[in-house]
């Protein structure tokens, strides 16, 4: 080991996070440049919108009325310099420090473009083919000259502003016909199908095209709401304020918010997992990714229909649950500083109102609310709050331990370590977790980094550490060739006992570190999907304030650039392939196109020269028989056949796009849905009493000695007024699935198996014997 390296492999997340309230927006200048406004081929359409040979449907943006009122799409002042300096500054830094070590050449430029228009219509719902034709033929080729080499800033970034002014024109004339097509009538009689828009989806061809998939959507959005049993006037109010809504968010975008997209695009052309961050984006990937705590009142947010910021929760020990007085659902009407005034937030954009309600810790904020649930006209209410710094527990490194029966009396105790990502104090946490349930005599160990994305590159090393001793954990090799061997120096081996990971197809970068070098030492048993996510790369997250040119003011955000690979003790690379578990078990997550070789521009597969290590060989002997176990009680498990079925649906369902428009066809698979999972929630009741006890420990709890206890069990945060009518399958249901486990259930029956013919063979590796079998 030569060196100690503070990257960052990237996340790779399928859940959805939530933003918390920290962060204070800074100032953005140029010494002597001031805002100037970039011409459009297309104005913006709230402006002044161009003849109706470039509208889609001319008509509809001139005659329909509105239920509700359409934001005004306002066009976007833009510092062309400042701008500019910072797209040259990340372009040079691409060019002379990504791994790859390519020029932003021709190739580059088109991997650019294409990439803009996919981050901007990731279904291909807005743009028209001949939107596309237009700026490939006018910019395809051109980006990289322009970015890097043109004498004239504006022309440095023209591109970016005049793409998102279409866009912004096509949102606004799809939401205006949207707006018409909801008062249509329908026949559900007919049968009909929708094509579910996709990033495979050929780009609209024409204005009729995009007006037939528009009037397709408007129908599956009223059918939906039919079936749901909703007064059609009820369904009609509630699909407008969606479009309405969809509107606003993208008229609220700023011009960072633009340079954002147009920049990260930019960054994906080299590889899917370098990105650009404009500054509020930067600190909430701080956030998320490295600290796991804010400082700021304790809530999350979210935009309501009617354009308010609102509390969507309130987190545990935050400022806000300690004070009691906010509640979920009650609307922010303004924010004020201390003992200033408030401002009027029902114009802000949702981050806006984040970047006011951020600030320093022990500073006062003062929030105008309407109470959720207030009568028509009531006087909303007054709250000041003392800014602290909030723990986003939830995230947190947790475990839990399971009393599993054994097949001929008698329990076993399982400990279980759940860990969503690695953070900047991840082997601490995760040690303090271990030495309990020590304490609590655990047989075993599982740790259970499904869904784990990734994270601090130096917190997965030392976290491996903590099972085994001072030994390379991974190899990081340069473009140049030259490799560092990376072992543990925070950390001592704490647990020499059974050990089992579990990991699936969201298992990433960091998360794979781990378990490749536990499966190349024999120090554990893998188990779960078929492979791991397969990204085998590492980034470093550069401040572009340090390389910012003379004279540049403010912030400039920051660059996430791959810098590195990363590879196995044994040589291989997780790049692609990622890490084959020792026990495969069937997996929703196998009816979804996941991991790296679905991302585009990814890099290639390769090996280096294995290291040195010392193989611990204190799982393979035991493989085989684990694996003839596993494989009996999973074909028998009613759990699995149920999985079965749900990976069968879910893939017919990815891959058919088409959704019935027929209400009768609708009806019918909506009653054999209902009556199966009926079915199923009767059976699980009836086996509810024969699954294994969970007790739960908090580091919290952890911290105060307590004892542990029985899970808190979340309801899952539902809107009733939110109905998808796309019929596209989620990955995310697949992940989060609060039902049952029947992988944990069969990972557990697993550590079980191991640690009884350990106990047989006499192997030293048993730290606590099985219970005594009555």
């Amino acid at each position: 080991m030569t060196s100690r390296l503070k990257s960052i492999p990237c996340r790779h997340v399928f859940v959805l996070t939530a933003l918390f309230l920290t962060f204070t927006l800074a100032g953005w200048a140029l010494e002597n440049g001031g805002p100037v406004v970039l011409p459009a081929t297309n104005p913006a359409p709230a402006v002044d919108l161009p003849d109706s040979g470039n509208v889609k449907d001319a008509s509809a943006s001139s005659d329909t009325k509105s239920d509700l009122p359409l934001p005004i799409v306002k066009p976007i002042i833009v510092h062309a310099d400042r701008d500019a300096a910072i797209g040259r500054l990340i372009g040079e830094l691409l060019e002379q420090d990504h791994y790859s070590q390519r020029p932003i050449d021709q190739e580059m430029s088109q991997r650019w473009l294409k990439n803009y228009f996919l981050a901007l219509d990731p279904t291909h719902l807005f743009f028209l083919q001949s939107d596309i034709d237009e700026f490939t033929t006018k910019y395809g080729n051109t980006l990289g000259e322009r970015l890097l080499h043109s004498d004239n800033e504006e022309a440095a970034v023209m591109p970016a502003f005049e793409i998102f002014n279409r866009y912004m024109q096509r949102v606004d004339e799809d939401v205006v016909l949207a707006e018409k097509l909801i008062h249509d009538k329908y026949d559900f009689t007919k049968n009909e199908t929708f094509t579910v828009r996709t990033d495979k989806s050929t780009w609209l061809p024409d204005a009729a095209t995009s007006a037939a998939v528009w009037q397709g959507q408007i129908k599956a959005d009223l059918l939906t709401g039919l079936l749901d049993k909703k007064p059609p006037e009820k369904t009609m109010e509630h699909v407008s304020k969606r479009y309405v809504s969809l509107l606003r968010d993208r008229a609220e975008l700023e011009e960072m918010d633009v340079v954002e997209y147009y920049l990260s695009a930019l960054t994906h052309a080299y590889d899917p997992h370098s990105d650009y961050y404009a500054p509020e984006e930067a600190e909430d990937f701080n956030i998320q990714a490295i600290d796991h705590a804010v400082t700021g009142i304790g809530a999350m947010l979210k935009t309501t229909d009617d354009g308010y910021a609102a509390i969507e929760e309130v987190i545990a020990g935050g400022p806000a649950d300690l004070d009691k007085r906010l509640q979920p659902g009650d609307k922010i009407i303004a924010v004020g500083q201390g003992n200033k005034e408030p401002i009027d937030a029902a114009s802000m954009s949702l981050k806006h109102v984040v970047s006011m309600i951020r600030g320093v810790r022990g500073s006062i904020v003062h929030l105008v609310i309407l109470p959720v649930g207030a009568a028509e006209g009531a006087l909303p209410k007054d709250i000041l709050l003392k800014r602290d710094v909030v723990s986003i527990k939830d995230s947190l490194a947790k475990a839990d331990i399971i009393d599993h029966p054994l097949p001929g009396g008698g329990m076993e105790k399982i400990g279980i370590i759940d860990l969503h990502d690695f953070y900047n104090r991840t082997s601490a946490d995760v040690a303090k977790l271990v030495q309990r349930l020590k304490k609590e005599k655990v047989a075993g160990i599982i740790l259970d980094v499904r869904n784990n994305g990734g994270g601090l590159l130096d917190q997965a090393v030392d976290l491996t550490g903590l099972f085994v001793k001072d030994e390379p954990v991974v190899q990081i090799r340069r473009f140049d060739g030259h490799i560092d061997k990376l072992g543990p120096e925070e950390t001592r081996q704490i647990y020499d006992g059974p050990l089992l990971v579990m990991v699936n197809k969201a298992s990433a970068s960091a998360t794979e570190i781990v378990a490749g070098a536990l499966q190349d030492y024999g120090r554990a048993i893998i188990v779960g999907d078929q492979s791991t996510h397969g990204k085998g790369t590492v980034q470093t997250l550069l401040p572009l304030d340090q390389s910012a040119p003379i004279g540049f003011i403010g912030d400039p955000g920051k660059l996430k650039l791959t810098v590195q690979k990363f590879y196995r003790v044994a040589g291989g690379s997780t790049q692609q392939k990622g890490v084959v578990p020792d026990i495969v078990l069937p997996s929703l997550l196998d009816a979804f196109e996941l991991g790296e070789t679905t991302l585009p521009y990814y890099l290639p597969y390769d090996t280096v020269p294995p290291a040195t290590f010392s193989y611990l060989n204190l799982t393979a002997a035991y493989l085989p028989a684990l694996r003839t176990n596993s494989t009996t009680r999973v074909a028998a498990s009613q759990d699995f056949a149920y999985l079965r079925q749900d990976i069968d649906f879910y893939k017919k369902k990815v891959q058919d796009k088409t959704i019935s428009l027929n209400e009768a066809a609708r009806l019918k698979e909506q009653d054999d849905m209902k009556a199966l999972m009926a079915q199923r929630k009767k059976d699980l009741e009836a086996r509810k009493a024969s699954r294994d006890k969970m007790l739960e420990l908090t580091l919290d709890m952890v911290d105060h000695n307590l004892p542990p206890a029985p899970p808190v069990v979340k309801k899952p945060k539902i809107d009733p007024d939110d109905s998808d009518s796309s019929g596209e399958p989620n990955p995310d249901d697949a992940i989060n699935n609060p039902t049952d486990d029947p992988q944990l259930d069969e990972a557990v029956k697993i550590m079980c198996d191991y640690t009884s013919m350990l106990h047989d063979s006499g192997s030293t590796l048993v730290q606590a014997a099985p219970a005594t079998v009555k």
